[in-house]
């Protein structure tokens, strides 16, 4: 198979559960445009290009009102919106799940990182996840717990979104979770998408902040070893790609980024251990923006203005990993 159709499929299959305060370091690097002047321009071009009549949104949708909404592309974007601090663009997406909180629950239950993931945008917008629409998601999601730590997915990326969801709704997670979690680490360090790739870049990010959300020591084995691998996978323009051979990409970059938040490195400085030449995975990540502010794809044919890689970069243009609290 095609490794473009592949990591397409890879990134369907992902986006069924997985997503998407401003940064403190003493201001940009000259040159570098001001995040909070980039979230609002992708937040501005989300709601423009992709915000269906009825509020919500559609996940892989060609645009606004092509496709029915769904609990994916609205809990995205309410990740997204939320991140970019602007409260009143997500309050429609919130409104279309508050009208369809019935579906929002199917969804929710289907597994542990979609329950997580339900939790998470709820947080990130300020709502209470114990109550919204008259169902309990915080409930949804241990309820889901299974004997080996599995909170009802198969991958690293789904029980990922668990735990950081628990993290969200101040719950601990099972240590028998936690373990899973950390038995699926490969010996280099990374964690693999669960669909063939085992060093993959977006899990590992994903593993990193579920196991920090949740104490893991961060120069205890696990996230030393993690940190090891990100370092010798970063590439030479400062980026990540999904996984060997595949070619860096905003998404990628974009979670590996919130990884590093998670360890507290600094990953904005140009003088940092994380700069390629004096270009950060910041300046890499912004590289990524179009002229219309939202941020681009390249599956092979072209960059593309792309509704999934613009919630993705997102949150990490916060400068924080998650779980994102209420506003910026």
């Amino acid at each position: 198979m095609d490794k473009f159709l592949y990591f397409l499929l890879v990134l369907l299959a992902l986006a069924a559960v997985g997503c998407g305060g401003a940064n403190d370091n003493g201001g940009a690097p000259a040159g570098f445009p001001d995040q909070s002047a980039v979230l609002n321009d992708a937040a501005g071009w989300l709601v423009a290009n992709h915000q269906n009549s009825d509020g919500g949104y559609t996940g892989f949708s060609n645009g606004a009102n092509q496709a029915p909404s769904d609990p994916i592309g609205s809990l995205d974007a309410i990740i997204a919106l939320s991140a970019a601090g602007n409260t009143a663009a997500a309050e429609a997406p919130l409104n279309y799940l508050r009208d369809n909180a019935d579906e929002l629950a199917d969804f929710a239950a289907v597994s542990g990182g979609a329950a997580g993931k339900t939790i998470l945008a709820l947080n990130a917008a300020g709502q209470n996840p114990r109550d919204f629409g008259g169902h309990d998601f915080v409930a949804i999601l241990t309820g889901q717990l299974e004997s080996d730590g599995r909170y009802n997915g198969q991958t690293p990326f789904e029980q990922s979104l668990a735990l950081l969801g628990l993290a969200a709704a101040n719950e601990r997670a099972d240590d028998q979770a936690l373990q899973w979690l950390k038995n699926q680490q490969t010996d280099s360090g990374a964690w693999g998408d669960g669909y063939g790739t085992d060093e993959n870049a977006d899990a590992t990010g994903m593993a990193v902040m579920a196991l920090v959300a949740h104490s893991e020591p961060v120069d205890g084995d696990a996230l030393s070893r993690a940190k090891s691998w990100l370092v010798a996978t970063q590439l030479s323009d400062g980026s990540w790609e999904y996984a060997d051979g595949y070619g860096s990409n905003a998404s990628s970059t974009a979670l590996v980024m919130q990884g590093l938040s998670a360890l507290g490195e600094n990953f904005y400085g140009p003088g940092s251990g994380w700069s390629k030449s004096g270009r950060t995975p910041l300046m890499a990540l912004v590289s990524y923006r179009s002229a219309s502010g939202a941020f681009q794809a390249d599956f092979g044919s072209g960059p593309f203005d792309n509704f999934y890689t613009t919630i993705q970069v997102m949150p990490a243009l916060t400068g924080k990993p998650y779980p994102l609290t209420s506003g910026r």
